[in-house]
């Protein structure tokens, strides 16, 4: 994952990054750009049929897919083929399966370090869920991966990195917004705790983030707060603490950080101290600040 411009692949490419065109129709229309551990690929074509499978090529990676398709059917090993909608999918664990199109067609995927993004939902579904209705965050993803896989300009280091952290942070709220819970219509105590962890997953960086200001910025007693997240077995507190270490463990394993000692990942994560660091690693990934970097560099 070295390229730093948007190119156009043939099939043959296409191919390593587990997409096979099983017809023999015309080829496809197919383009890739990566910033960091994050890879977009945009494919389109005409009535055809393929093969992916992402959890071989990239089996650490989250697939997030926009799809535009006037006629889509999927199949995986043993099963009949299901006529299926476009829209969103989002597959935590990746693609593996056939899909046949009709007509025209485009498919614009983002696929994202699994370890960057799965602390922003309770838990992960094994399988992949698709969305045909279309959200504002979810079709602003879309636009913004399509636009830089049309883009053929080169990304300096900053721009880079600034890039693979936008299509993180977009991703990490599609999932808060899909899969996090009550996405907004559930009962008025799961969307509260939704609104709640939106805010904290957002500001978990700054050291005063403490629950009675996520309180304010939802518009909700610190009592009713916490009401609301007891029923779900966590705390006010306890989210922030999980959101914190989320951001610690993705600058530790980002070798780009390398520079910064234990302390100052500890302070740009929100904690107050590296105890606090240590603690909250070890309760979210059991695991230390440094045998993450070992690991990761191992």
């Amino acid at each position: 994952m070295k390229t730093k411009i948007a190119h156009s692949i043939d099939d043959r490419e296409l191919s390593q990054h587990g997409v096979r065109r099983v017809s023999e129709r015309p080829g496809l229309r197919s383009r890739v750009r990566t910033s960091g551990g994050v890879m977009l690929l945009g494919i389109g074509g005409g009535t055809s049929e393929l093969s992916i499978d992402t959890v071989a090529v990239y089996p650490d990676h989250s697939v997030f897919a926009f799809v535009e398709t006037q006629g889509m059917w999927s199949r995986v090993d043993g099963e009949p083929w299901v006529e299926t909608e476009g829209g969103l999918v989002i597959a935590p664990h990746g693609v593996a399966r056939r899909l046949r199109w009709a007509g025209a067609w485009r498919l614009v995927a983002a696929l994202v370090p699994r370890s960057a993004i799965a602390s922003f939902a309770p838990s992960l579904p094994a399988g992949a869920s698709v969305y045909p209705d279309r959200r504002l965050l979810d079709s602003s993803m879309q636009r913004f991966v399509a636009g830089l896989l049309d883009a053929d300009t080169p990304a300096s280091a900053i721009e880079q990195y600034a890039l693979e952290q936008l299509v993180m942070e977009m991703s990490g709220a599609l999932l808060l917004d899909r899969i996090g819970g009550a996405t907004g219509q559930g009962t008025p105590h799961e969307v509260l705790r939704e609104r709640a962890i939106a805010v904290i997953a957002q500001q978990c960086g700054d050291p005063a983030l403490n629950p009675e200001r996520v309180a304010r910025e939802v518009q909700s007693s610190l009592r009713q707060l916490q009401l609301v997240f007891s029923e779900a077995g966590n705390s006010v507190a306890g989210e922030i603490r999980r959101q914190r270490a989320r951001l610690a463990h993705s600058l530790l394993m980002d070798s780009r950080y390398d520079v910064l000692s234990i302390d100052q990942i500890a302070q740009r994560a929100g904690f107050q101290s590296p105890m606090k660091l240590r603690r909250a690693l070890d309760e979210s990934y059991a695991c230390t600040p440094r045998a993450l970097r070992s690991a990761c560099r191992a």
